[in-house]
């Protein structure tokens, strides 16, 4: 996937600078990155589960991002940290805490 955030500092500035929106499975972070397209930025602990959850929890989130792409204002910088429940959860789950989030931050 293009377009994604890597660098540590990135993300860093998020947690500190970011609005910050929470729901039952995802933390969602956004800042303006001064470019004309948005990053995407996964994180999920360890503490979660094994590597095949973490991993289907990833794609989950991808793809919920990836439904919704199109509809999302252009230039900022979208950090999504799983949260305990997320293991447990089905794709409309997380799409539908995607979508609360988007709605809150006035990123649609």
């Amino acid at each position: 996937m293009k377009n994604t955030v890597k660098l540590n500092r990135e993300f860093r500035y998020a947690y500190r600078k970011g609005k910050k929106f929470v729901t039952d499975y995802l933390v969602f972070y956004f800042y303006d990155n001064r470019q004309s397209l948005n990053k995407l930025g996964i994180t999920v602990s360890a503490s979660i589960g094994k590597a095949v959850c973490r991993n289907r929890i990833k794609r989950l989130i991808r793809a919920a991002y990836s439904a919704r792409k199109d509809e999302l204002n252009k230039g900022y910088n979208i950090i999504v940290v799983a949260r305990n429940k997320a293991a447990n959860a089905s794709y409309e789950d997380i799409l539908k805490a995607f979508d609360y989030c988007i709605r809150k931050s006035g990123l649609k």
